[in-house]
């Protein structure tokens, strides 16, 4: 017997973090890792400023299953070439690491920053293809 259901977009943000992320894909996810998805779970964020107080980078990491997944790295392009991408990424793998996590991993275009990542002792574990303009997907890990 075939149980009929509705498919829509008729949810808020706040009801669909509930019942989807929360209840749903967060609990399984929890039940299925035996509680170790929320080791050590906290959230590192770091920026790095000029002289003049403006944020020109930034980095931001969650950990989970004793793990950091690198979210997001970004410098100003005007600051580039001056190793703060790389201070950035030192400091979030260190506390990640102080808190308990094994492995970096993270997701980056063609187009963003692989050799940087290479660079900085990460190798390639993934890649997806068939993007516009012959952009590819990386996936990239490191042991911290």
């Amino acid at each position: 017997m075939q149980i009929k259901v509705t498919i829509s977009n008729q949810c808020d943000e706040k009801e669909f973090l509930n019942a989807v992320r929360v209840n749903g894909l967060l609990k399984y996810n929890l039940n299925k890792t035996s509680g170790k998805l929320k080791e050590p779970d906290i959230e590192i964020i770091r920026i790095a400023r000029n002289k003049d107080g403006t944020i020109i980078g930034g980095a931001s990491g969650s950990t989970y299953l004793s793990s950091l997944e690198l979210e997001v790295m970004w410098v100003n392009e005007n600051y580039r070439g001056q190793n703060i991408a790389s201070q950035l990424l030192k400091e979030i793998e260190s506390e990640a690491k102080a808190a308990g996590c094994h492995l970096a991993h993270l997701t980056t275009y063609s187009f963003q920053a692989p050799e940087f990542y290479l660079k900085q002792g990460y190798t390639i574990c993934g890649e997806v293809d068939g993007f516009p303009d012959n952009i590819k997907l990386y996936t990239l890990k490191k042991q911290i």
